[in-house]
């Protein structure tokens, strides 16, 4: 079966006053094209715009862009607390649940990045919850000749592999294009191409698509080698994973099989049974 594309997904400009605001991917307009990734969103923010809030089911991922202007502070009920600079990423495997808060490191420094939810699948959806990170200098990266530059942030690229590793397979790749690079999409596996700045042409089974800033394209339908190409440099993202074919229930950041496993979280929540985050104090 040959790589099928899905329609150019556009990004959406929304936002919360001003504090909080993104360009939003509607992945929910591709279907099944786009799982594992349930969230896609190029964000920036400032202030404190959400309170510490539950999550269960999937897994929430946030990257700082290497050019961010600011870092982003995480905590969770879990105990941690922490800041990661530009260029590193957190990784939240929220299982079975726990309360989660992000904001800015410093309240002078709008961070810039990627919030990526990832669903999991059944036999994970009540595993223990984890946070996982690496900060800039852990990320290994790729070269070459032509000076493109991969960062190997989540999965493996060429032979090189990130030291995170989820619970479920994935890669998060973060590229600079140059020329041109290839990957090998595995069956079973849905890929996602998000342009963040540039034009990218993306190749594969005899047919192109191209897409120019704040684009995505998703592919799926089976395995093959798909090509990224670059009439001049371009920044993108690459996010792959194996197509989790089961029924999805979300209520809030609730992100379920079925209605009972929603009610039940709501309880887990309600009766305190995922933790508690301190009021944060900067003084």
């Amino acid at each position: 079966m040959s790589v099928q594309f899905s329609p150019v997904i556009a990004a959406q400009e929304r936002g919360t006053g001003g504090a909080f605001s993104v360009k939003a991917l509607d992945l929910a307009g591709v279907g099944d094209s786009a799982s594992p990734v349930i969230v896609l969103d190029d964000f920036r923010v400032s202030d404190r715009p959400f309170p510490p809030h539950p999550h269960a089911g999937f897994a929430a991922v946030t990257y700082v862009f290497e050019d961010s202007p600011g870092g982003l502070r995480s905590r969770d009920s879990l105990g941690n607390h922490v800041v990661t600079g530009p260029g590193g990423i957190v990784w939240t495997q929220t299982g079975r649940g726990l309360i989660h808060e992000e904001l800015p490191a410093d309240s002078d420094r709008e961070p810039h990045g990627l919030q990526i939810f990832v669903n999991l699948s059944s036999k994970n959806k009540l595993a223990a919850p984890q946070m996982l990170r690496l900060e800039a200098h852990q990320v290994p990266e790729w070269r070459s000749e032509d000076g493109d530059r991969v960062r190997v942030l989540v999965g493996s690229f060429r032979g090189i592999s990130s030291a995170l590793i989820p619970v479920e397979p994935f890669h998060l790749l973060d590229v600079e294009l140059q020329r041109e690079i290839s990957f090998e999409l595995q069956n079973a596996y849905n890929a996602i191409v998000y342009v963040v700045d540039g034009s990218v042409r993306v190749l594969a089974h005899g047919r192109r698509q191209a897409l120019s800033g704040g684009n995505a394209v998703a592919l799926s339908g089976g395995g093959g080698p798909v090509t990224l190409a670059a009439p001049h440099p371009s920044h993108l993202f690459m996010l792959s994973g194996p197509l989790i074919g089961e029924p999805l229930v979300v209520h809030g950041s609730f992100m379920m099989n079925t209605r009972s496993q929603i009610d039940a979280a709501i309880n887990r929540f309600e009766s305190g049974k995922m933790g508690h985050v301190a009021p944060f104090s900067d003084d």
